[in-house]
């Protein structure tokens, strides 16, 4: 006989999964909000209210993770003791002035 594996039941998510799953769920309820507000505030939509809100419903999770996506990797990261944070080119002017001036500074 076989003998089975016991799967692991732990899921691997990296961090940039659980912050887009952390957006994910912000930028859901925000586009679920607006969709809400606009259905139910507009005569001739809240009329219809009864197809449009399962719309809203549906819209809002469709379209919610890939603005997640394209916004996780975007944050700033946690600050490392030792490591100046901000943008890319703000750690380049930084670690350029930590290193002295330049050969092209002194001519």
């Amino acid at each position: 006989m076989e003998r089975f594996i016991p799967m692991d039941t732990a899921l691997e998510l990296s961090t940039r999964s659980r912050i887009e799953l952390v957006i994910y769920g912000m930028t859901n309820a925000v586009l679920f909000g607006i969709g809400i507000v606009v259905v139910l505030s507009i005569e001739a939509l809240s009329q219809h209210a009864w197809v449009l809100i399962p719309l809203v419903v549906a819209v809002s999770l469709i379209v919610a993770w890939p603005i997640a996506w394209w916004v996780a990797p975007r944050l700033p990261k946690p600050a490392v003791e030792g490591e100046p944070v901000g943008t890319p080119e703000e750690r380049r002017e930084l670690a350029a002035k930590a290193a002295g001036p330049s050969r092209a500074e002194h001519r």
